[in-house]
């Protein structure tokens, strides 16, 4: 698996994830410290999700750029000749 599809791979697992995360880390809370809350909004979930990709991708030299809009979009990464660029 090239760095590019990796990548991909989480972003397609985020985007659906993303509709029902809200509803899954709190129906998880007992496995960290949080209660309801503590749960701002699904934007705040969007938004950590988007900031943990792109830091994974950090750690990969890849400078990804993702936003909380992409995870919305059907397609959003190419992999090219396992460099990664995004659609759009």
């Amino acid at each position: 698996m090239t760095r590019g599809e990796f990548l991909n791979r989480i972003v397609d697992d985020a985007k659906e994830y993303c509709p029902g995360a809200l509803k899954s880390v709190l129906r998880n809370c007992r496995m960290s410290n949080i209660n309801e809350n503590d749960i701002c909004s699904q934007e705040f979930v969007e938004a950590l999700l988007v900031d943990f990709i792109n830091f994974i991708a950090k750690g990969q030299c890849i400078d990804l750029g993702l936003y909380t809009k992409h995870l919305h979009e059907p397609k959003l990464l190419k992999d090219v000749e396992n460099d990664i660029t995004l659609d759009g």
